[in-house]
């Protein structure tokens, strides 16, 4: 049942609740194919999304004449906070439940095409903000110049959290005939050289292995599995729907080249295992295995990235994109690029002014604590 469908500048919004998935799916791919788009606003996560969660989404969509220029499909949940704040959410590409989100969206946003993309999306906001069945409207992890745009046209939004993006320019090295180990400082290239010293003269030569089929990158996913567990207590690998939600993606996008996993060793030990996601040359590092194996002097991610690095220099990608959050060794092998961010759309109600009053007590408390 469509919920409303109204003219809002040049744009016709509608919100519905029901959907043909091959509708959805041609109206998805006329706008991926006329715009680059980052992966996780592809069909192929999108439908992935889809198909292994079954998730109760609305569509919103802003079109020109009959032809949709933005997408967004939206998620509801009520979230429960600090025992006392209850809200009544709308999600862009998340539902709002911590293991179903645990794949963890980045570079959020609607799909759109880029010359209508602040109009339209300003107007379905606007129409969605209009509707007093939310409380909070939620755009997890957008690209921070998006995010601005988003709280320069809500006077009631805010930024919930920033998260640092670090990438390496491929294009750039490749086009100046830049060695990647020497854009790197000598003691990040002394790091990488001496663990490839020792991985071949106790373990056996260094190999990096490129999965060639739908059947062995599965398989090296889950060879990824109990590396990633003894590193992260809260790893996806310990939540099914996590792993069956890559099985589904690695199986519907691997033959179109959207994804690669890489194995590298030394003699018959494993040193890594490395998970991408590629669209438009830009290569999306998601997760890794490392095998730590107690000796300090070997650094597995440091040794993995810098090989598959120049392993796609070689193939001709143009960015190798480590995503949003801190590592130290994101630092070592590459540069900030981007922000994401998290944008909450409040209505105004009292308990959000209650919770922020707190908020803000709460950070006064911390810096005069630091500051005696």
């Amino acid at each position: 049942m469509t919920v409303s469908r109204k003219k809002i500048n040049n744009y016709t919004i509608s919100i519905s609740s029901e959907y043909d998935f091959n509708v959805l799916k041609e109206h998805w791919l006329n706008i991926q194919n006329n715009e680059e788009q980052p992966f996780f606003l592809t069909w192929s996560w999108i439908s992935a999304w889809i198909t292994t969660y079954n998730p109760e989404f609305f569509v919103v969509t802003a079109s020109l004449g009959d032809h949709p220029v933005a997408i967004g499909l939206f998620t509801k949940s009520i979230q429960k906070r600090k025992g006392f704040i209850s809200s009544r959410q709308i999600r862009l590409h998340q539902m709002g439940e911590p293991l179903k989100d645990q794949i963890w969206m980045e570079y959020n946003d609607f799909i759109c095409l880029s010359e209508h993309r602040k109009q339209a999306v300003d107007d379905c906001l606007s129409e969605l903000n209009s509707d007093d069945q939310w409380d909070e409207i939620v755009l997890s992890m957008m690209s921070a110049h998006r995010a601005e745009a988003v709280l320069a046209k809500n006077k009631n939004a805010t930024v919930d959290r920033y998260r640092p993006c670090y990438a390496v320019n491929l294009l750039d090295l490749r086009a100046n005939k830049i060695d990647y180990m020497k854009s790197l400082t000598a003691n990040t290239r002394y790091q990488i050289k001496r663990s490839l010293r020792i991985y071949n003269e106790h373990f056996g030569s260094v190999l990096l292995e490129v999965a060639t089929t739908q059947q062995v990158a599965v398989d090296y996913f889950h060879l990824a599995a109990p590396f990633h567990i003894s590193r992260w207590v809260d790893s996806g690998y310990l939540n099914p729907q996590f792993i069956k939600f890559h099985e589904n993606l690695i199986i519907q996008s691997f033959d179109q080249g959207s994804i690669e996993l890489l194995k590298i060793s030394a003699g018959g030990q494993i040193i890594a295992i490395m998970y991408y996601q590629i669209e438009n040359k830009t290569v999306y590092f998601y997760l890794h295995g490392l095998n730590y194996d107690g000796n300090k002097k070997l650094k597995p991610g440091l040794v993995a990235h810098a090989l598959a690095t120049q392993y796609f220099i070689d193939k001709g990608m143009e960015n190798y994109d480590y995503m949003g959050g801190y590592s130290q060794y994101k630092e070592q092998l590459a540069k900030i690029s981007e922000e994401l961010a998290t944008v909450v759309i409040q209505r105004p109600r009292s308990r959000f002014r209650v919770e922020s009053a707190m908020k803000n007590l709460k950070q006064r408390i911390n810096l005069a604590t630091e500051k005696s």
